[in-house]
């Protein structure tokens, strides 16, 4: 069988300079399908989450419920000839990009992807469905989860949970390797790819650093127990900035962190002090602060180092930065993804977020138990 590839796109807003609009720059969607026939849907990648919910055409039996249905493609459960009914009550509260609530009921059936169809896949079928505040749900209609492991959210809202369609791909030996491969765009003229069930023609294994998973969690914080338990984490040691006109470096980070690799986490989040050292090397005080694209010339490259091996993967500037277009300047502005984690960030734990990603392959290998980075020229 020959890898499946998918192409995803980047989606950004429409005002930089609003902290809540800086979520969406670093969202990426992929084309999924539901039932059969097939009805076609714009899917989140997110390897950090597993519950699928799927907007039901039932929620525009409800008049309050129709302005918040109406954006989405709605799913009509009597139409599709694989539809398996369970009717117990649900509710998900996606803590991806941005905050969305759901109630409905849960349902199977099959989904579609690349051409390979996932049997009975477990959903919230959604009839209701309210965005948090900033959340353009416009943007979405469901979740396409690639974790390795079930999570369920850990607020008071949620209280269902499945496999992910990952999970359910590898449960039905659907894919030759049990693997996906990750190309987000950097740019939003670029196009992203998801390579299921292998690597990319033009990639090799060897070229790649690889590091096993390290499934560290830390009940003590919700946060950090909901992140830990999708499965795709490994070990960090180090983080320097260095000038390309200097040997010198700049330590960032100099002690053992576990590091969770989460598509879906808008930013690159960091214990304060960290972060502010971060932000300091590119002239910069907090994350969504920007620089003039045209110094990315003049700034440090940020390496980081991973265990075993003290192995390590070197981003330039046209990969850490966001590149977002200005509406009011009129011409991209550069924008820090380094994120402040505050109180969270001292539990020994950093979000490798899609920023971290975009100037990266990754490839998440359920086989192996790893996780391989290798750099994208420009």
């Amino acid at each position: 069988m020959t890898p499946k590839i998918i192409s995803s796109a980047s989606l950004s807003s429409d005002d930089p300079y609003d902290d809540i609009d800086a979520l969406f720059w670093s969202m990426y969607t992929m084309p999924i399908s539901v039932g059969n026939p097939p009805l076609n849907l714009t899917a989140i990648v997110d390897t950090s989450w597993s519950p699928m919910f799927i907007p039901s055409a039932n929620c525009t039996l409800d008049p309050s419920e129709r302005p918040y249905c109406r954006v989405h493609h709605l799913y009509n459960s009597t139409l599709s000839s694989t539809y398996r009914a369970n009717l117990t009550s649900a509710r998900v509260y996606y803590t991806g990009p941005a905050g969305f609530y759901t109630y409905g009921k849960v349902s199977q059936d099959s989904i579609h992807v690349a051409g390979v169809e996932i049997k009975s896949q477990t959903f919230e079928e959604a009839i209701q469905l309210r965005p948090d505040a900033g959340t353009n749900d416009e943007l979405f209609d469901t979740v396409f989860g690639l974790a390795l492991f079930q999570t369920v959210d850990g607020g008071n809202w949620s209280d269902f949970t499945a496999p992910s369609p990952f999970q359910n791909m590898i449960e039905q030996g659907l894919l030759d390797e049990n693997v996906f491969t990750l190309k987000f765009p950097r740019t939003r003229e670029e196009k992203g790819e998801i390579t299921l069930g292998g690597l990319p023609s033009n990639l090799r294994q060897e070229d790649l650093i690889e590091m096993p998973l390290n499934h560290k969690i830390d009940d003590s914080e919700e946060v950090w127990k909901f992140y830990a338990m999708n499965g795709w984490q490994v070990s960090l040691s180090r983080m320097t900035m260095a000038f390309n006109s200097s040997n010198a470096s700049i330590p960032v980070l100099d002690k053992p962190q576990v590091a969770v690799i989460s598509s879906s986490f808008p930013w690159i989040g960091l214990p304060t002090d960290v972060a502010a050292r971060a932000n300091k090397a590119i002239g910069l005080d907090y994350a969504f602060h920007w620089v003039n694209c045209t110094t990315r010339p003049q700034l440090p490259n940020w390496t980081i180092n991973f265990e075993p091996g003290n192995q390590s993967i070197t981003l330039t500037p046209w990969d850490y930065l966001i590149q977002a277009y200005d509406y009011r300047i009129k011409e991209d502005i550069c924008v820090s993804a380094f994120y402040d984690l505050g109180k969270y960030g001292d539990k020994g734990f950093v979000l490798l977020g899609a920023p971290f990603l975009d100037g990266l392959y990754s490839v998440f290998n359920a086989d192996r138990k790893s996780i391989s980075f290798g750099n994208r020229p420009l």
